[in-house]
């Protein structure tokens, strides 16, 4: 019985010593926000981001992408910052400011502004993704923005009615009225 338990120690602590130790993926996170809670078409956003490396490991931060909710191939609206290779030990981090216009040209509606991060650690190359809210204003359907030309508009149909009833009422006048007819009277004078 013993030379069993001594057999399973021995293939117990031979496994051991084969065994690779387990690689610790470094803790990334991204954390940032907007100069502003809502944005309308047209302004200018100011976004603030820092990658931050909670650890273990150092890590090489490579490429950070900053994808907009706008984005369409035609019109861009993506960032992309490669080659920074800055060495983030555990507990630093690495802080970025970029500022864009939000388009006007319809396209703009609130979403998230998606951060991706590349990095390399020990164990290889690593991507993180996270994301930070804009909220972008939709303009209204029945929004009252040029009133002047409504305005306008309304007083030369309020006087084109005016003019037309005026017509109108000479029209009427005119057809009602009976002229006499002053050729029958001098005809019947001179018999």
């Amino acid at each position: 019985m013993e030379r069993k338990v001594l057999i399973l120690v021995v293939l117990a602590v031979a496994a051991l010593a084969l065994a690779s130790p387990a690689k610790c993926i470094a803790n990334v996170k991204v954390y940032g926000y907007t100069d502003k809670p809502q944005y309308v078409a047209g302004e200018t956003v100011t976004l603030k981001l820092w990658v931050y490396n909670h650890g273990p490991d150092e890590i090489v931060l490579k490429n950070v992408t900053i994808y907009c909710p706008w984005y369409a191939p035609v019109w861009g609206g993506n960032y992309s910052l490669t080659g920074i290779d800055a060495v983030l030990s555990a507990g630093k981090n690495w802080s970025l400011t970029k500022q864009f216009t939000v388009p006007t040209d319809g396209r703009a509606l609130g979403g998230d502004i998606k951060i991706e991060v590349a990095y390399t650690s020990i164990g290889g190359a690593y991507k993180f993704t996270d994301e930070i809210p804009l909220d972008v204003v939709r303009p209204s359907l029945r929004s009252l923005e040029s009133m002047d030309k409504l305005l306008t508009l309304v007083t030369i149909q309020a006087v084109l009615v005016i003019v037309c009833t005026i017509i109108l009422a000479a029209t009427i006048f005119l057809s009602v009225r009976r002229p006499k007819v002053v050729l029958e009277e001098t005809i019947e004078k001179t018999e």
